[in-house]
């Protein structure tokens, strides 16, 4: 027997088989890889109705990538916070908070500048390693907030690094108006 023949012979087989209500069947003929297909599509949704390792269908389930992109966010929103404010020190050339050697009465703007820098600066990052802009903002936002009131600690701690990439003018500055082992917002600091 030829291929065809055998073929002819499969079909008249699936006509007799037919349903006898009178409905046939509209559609291509059921060829094996067509009945894998459907037999495919049907375990993949009681798969999907019974959830995935007793997990119910609708808790979403973390990768670990998922997990690691928040943590990478989180630290580029850290290290945007840092590149903001050495920034906004080089193009200024002012201590953050001070002007013409007298300190500002707004340590408000002042925040919100730092905030407004760091946010672009996390934007053109984020955009760099081609991170998820929606899904991964808080966790950018979050790193920069954290950035922004413990940076002194960590001038405290490593004051040659930060010479280097600011002043020592400005690392003076800093360790002199701030404790380490604190929370510096707007002008305030509390104790950790």
């Amino acid at each position: 027997m030829t291929y065809q023949h055998q073929e002819f012979l499969n079909r008249l087989n699936r006509v007799a088989r037919a349903p006898q209500n009178g409905v046939s069947m509209i559609g291509p003929a059921q060829s094996q890889s067509i009945g894998r297909n459907h037999r495919l599509t049907q375990m993949l949704q009681r798969h999907k109705s019974l959830g995935v390792h007793g997990r119910p269908m609708g808790e979403p389930r973390l990768k670990v990538t998922q997990i690691i992109s928040y943590v990478i966010a989180f630290g580029m929103g850290g290290m945007a916070a840092v590149i903001a404010r050495a920034l906004r020190y080089q193009i200024s050339g002012q201590i953050s908070g001070q002007i013409s050697g007298t300190m500002t009465p707004n340590a408000d703007f002042d925040l919100a500048l730092d905030v407004l820098f760091a946010i672009v600066v996390a934007f053109v990052l984020r955009e760099a390693v081609s991170l998820s802009a929606v899904k991964r903002m808080g966790a950018q936002c979050a790193g920069i907030l954290l950035a922004m009131v413990t940076m002194h600690n960590v001038v405290h701690h490593m004051p040659d690094t930060f010479a280097r990439l600011f002043s020592t003018q400005w690392v003076a500055h800093v360790i002199q108006t701030t404790e380490p082992g604190t929370l510096n917002f707007r002008g305030q600091s509390y104790k950790i």
